[in-house]
């Protein structure tokens, strides 16, 4: 209960206004009980984005279901990327943009899921390129995958407009498939 209206709150109202005191106003607690559920603001925002991480998941692995081919798949996940950092830009922003104080605070299943996301993207680049070492494939996904993230940053911030006419979705598009072909070439 208490999850969804931090969501709720952050996606009406911004970063700014998620604290406890807000989220137990809105179900109805008060503010020191919630202190028995979340250790402070931090652990707040890192459930929230543990929620965020698992919604964005779920989406990337059903974009797979049928899908054969691994440029088709890899296609389809910067696809599905984009398409949620536009759906939900504040929360999408608040995975990457929020600074914890204590590094040693975010939880080992937020860490395993931001791999498994990577181990996700590397799989496909693995499957296309099988004599890649992996080394050189993880460091794939996590370049292709920065362009990616970089074109989303930037279509949901409005600063894609600044630099031309071509919507996200195509550039993704484009870095998705000029990637590849260079993998190809690196052969």
């Amino acid at each position: 209960m208490a999850l969804g209206a931090a969501i709720a709150l952050l996606e009406e109202e911004g970063p700014d206004r998620l604290t406890t005191r807000a989220v137990a106003r809105r179900i109805g607690y008060t503010a020191g009980s919630l202190y028995f559920v979340f250790r402070n603001r931090d652990d707040l925002v890192l459930r929230v984005n543990e929620r965020t991480l698992d919604e964005l998941r779920a989406e990337l692995d059903g974009v797979l279901d049928g899908q054969k081919d691994s440029d088709a798949r890899l296609h389809a996940l910067g696809r599905c990327y984009l398409a949620f950092a536009e759906r939900h830009p504040t929360r999408w922003r608040l995975v990457f943009e929020h600074d914890v104080l204590d590094v040693d605070q975010v939880p080992e299943a937020m860490r395993r899921k931001i791999d498994a996301f990577f181990q996700l993207i590397a799989a496909e680049i693995a499957r296309r390129s099988p004599s890649l070492d992996p080394d050189a494939i993880r460091r794939a996904a996590q370049s292709l995958w920065g362009g990616v993230h970089g074109i989303a940053i930037l279509s949901i911030t409005g600063k894609l407009r600044a630099g031309g006419e071509r919507p996200a979705e195509a550039l993704v598009e484009d870095l998705v498939a000029t990637y590849l072909r260079g993998l190809d070439r690196a052969r």
